[in-house]
């Protein structure tokens, strides 16, 4: 497992399932809002209990904690074999400082912002020079599948090639969303744009969006969070995935700043082929 060790068991999710009652009456007593899947904790504790943490995220956590990245510090993993709703895992954590940035309309003033953004851009760059494993290239941090919100049942891989990796997402497209089969023609002309190309494989948070970065106050980057579907891409797909909607936003204007303006034209066939595949999955 990459060298990383994870406290893992049953009885960690017994106490875990302990700590959910603990969060209520530390909420109540602390005047927080209670969130049944991110429960907040004394000590500077948080417990991540949703139906998409994984063992995978652990691990992507740990290696880029140990890389230096503003992360989490991971203390224990909890198994919960019965539990309802697809809740099957929880990870206890410590909280960090700050608050998550939002996405808006405003126009992004590069001098204006805080160190955070120039320090987030090292974050992305530093992790996308790990190398990749040899077997299964795309795929979760530990070489199994990958969560994901944009294919059917919501996982995929892993894959042995970037050409496998296109085939699967390809799969699912269909000429439903369009009025005409000229316009679908045109759209997956686009989209296939895609499997012309040759991308290197890099190590991909997987969900780069506002909410999951954390400033403190003094304008510094202070955290990365909900690395559920990191893993190893094609190098466009951190920046896809976060400039794929809200086009022009003050946060496409942050990913293309950091990078994304490198994929525009892999941008525009990730659209194209949302839009053929967008009914496989927005039923999940």
């Amino acid at each position: 497992m990459l060298g990383f060790n994870i406290l893992l068991d049953i009885p960690w999710g017994i106490l875990h399932k302990e700590l959910f009652y603990l969060s209520q009456w530390y909420c109540s007593w602390s005047n927080i809002a209670f969130d049944v899947n991110i429960l907040q904790l004394p000590f500077g504790l948080v417990l991540k209990w949703t139906d998409r943490a994984n063992q995978e995220e652990a691990v992507a956590m740990q290696m880029a904690r140990a890389a230096g990245m503003p992360v989490p510090k991971l203390l224990c993993c909890g198994e919960h074999p019965n539990a309802p709703y697809n809740r099957t895992f929880s990870i206890l954590m410590t909280r960090l400082p700050g608050v998550p940035l939002e996405n808006s309309s405003y126009q992004l003033e590069i001098d204006a912002e805080g160190p955070w953004l120039e320090e987030l851009k090292t974050c992305v760059h530093s992790m996308r020079s790990w190398y990749p494993p040899d077997q299964s290239p795309i795929s979760s941090p530990i070489g199994t599948s990958i969560p994901s919100s944009r294919v059917p049942d919501h996982i995929m891989g892993p894959f042995t090639s970037e050409r496998e990796f296109h085939d699967h997402l390809f799969s699912s497209a269909s000429s439903h969303a369009f009025e005409s089969h000229a316009e679908y023609e045109q759209t997956l002309l686009c989209a296939k744009k895609l499997q012309q190309r040759s991308h290197r494989i890099v190590f991909t948070h997987g969900d780069f969006k506002a909410h999951n970065i954390i400033v403190d106050d003094e304008g510094h980057l202070s955290g990365i969070l909900d690395w559920e579907s990191a893993g190893w891409y094609p190098e466009y797909w951190e920046f896809t995935t976060a400039m794929r909607f809200g086009r022009g936003s003050w946060w496409f204007q942050v990913a293309s700043w950091i990078g994304g303006d490198q994929y525009l034209e892999e941008l525009a066939s990730d659209v194209a082929l949302n839009l053929l595949t967008v009914d496989s999955y927005i039923a999940f």
